[in-house]
């Protein structure tokens, strides 16, 4: 079975490469805008096949509660999500396509990372206070400029227990500049992708997964960037909850530590 579960993710990921390879460069001569519309169809598509197919793994729950008119490709909004491993991408990708601001290490992966930067992936360097300037210019020409939608990690790393972190350990300079703009935050909880690779780097097959898009909150219906912020998160924290509650007797433990 575990053998088996190997083959199958290798293949998986083989076809992925297969099709995401000629879609992404086919689309470099056109503006950004256009390369999302034309690969994010095939990105939701080829990793709702993979998780299912290629890692094994059961999406238990999956609710999208945005309000139609955020529902495009791609969509809008400013998408804050806890974080629990490199599957966190695959999971969301089969609800929405928003182009993620990922560790600049990522670009290195073979292949990956340049396709995702074809994609709309935003590098940056944690370490470099121009490199995450740059990217927060970036971030605001996309949401105020070309209305597009952003997907941010607000946790930096990835929790030890995988329980989303506290709100006064969060990153929350994003969350503050919508509540500045105007701009809806749309908080996503996943549960359950830490579990999908095991500490040997393999496959686990038969996992299961969780994730809840909850309905955006808008800025204008609080009176600070603090209560709003808090209000953003505490969301994400809710939605994990329930959802471990759910699902997690059918896993194992999910903790680092």
């Amino acid at each position: 079975m575990v053998i088996l579960a190997q083959i199958k993710g290798l293949i998986a990921l083989l076809v992925l490469l297969i099709v995401a390879i000629p879609t992404c460069l086919l689309v470099i001569p056109f503006p950004m805008k256009t390369r999302m519309k034309v690969t994010y169809p095939m990105w939701g598509f080829m990793f709702r096949v993979i998780m299912k197919y290629g890692l094994s793994a059961r999406i238990t729950t999956a609710e999208d509660q945005r309000s139609e008119e955020l529902k495009t490709t791609p969509p809008y909004g400013l998408y804050i999500v806890n974080h629990q491993s490199y599957m966190d991408i695959p999971l969301l990708a089969t609800m929405y396509q928003a182009p993620p601001i990922m560790k600049k290490e990522v670009l290195y992966i073979p292949f990956i990372g340049l396709l995702g930067w074809i994609s709309g992936a935003l590098p940056v360097s944690r370490s470099s206070a121009d490199s995450r300037k740059k990217v927060f210019s970036l971030v605001r020409r996309r949401l105020k400029t070309e209305k597009c939608g952003i997907q941010v990690y607000p946790e930096g790393t990835r929790s030890k227990d995988s329980a989303p972190k506290e709100f006064s350990l969060i990153k929350k300079t994003l969350i503050v500049f919508a509540y500045n703009e105007n701009i809806p935050v749309i908080p996503t909880s996943i549960y359950g992708t830490r579990g999908i690779i095991g500490k040997n780097k393999l496959i686990k097959p038969g996992q299961h997964v969780g994730i809840i898009v909850h309905k955006e909150i808008e800025p204008k219906d609080f009176a600070s960037a603090d209560e709003f912020a808090k209000a953003c998160w505490e969301k994400v924290r809710e939605g994990y909850d329930e959802m471990r509650k759910t699902i997690g007797p059918k896993n194992g433990n999910l903790s680092l530590v």
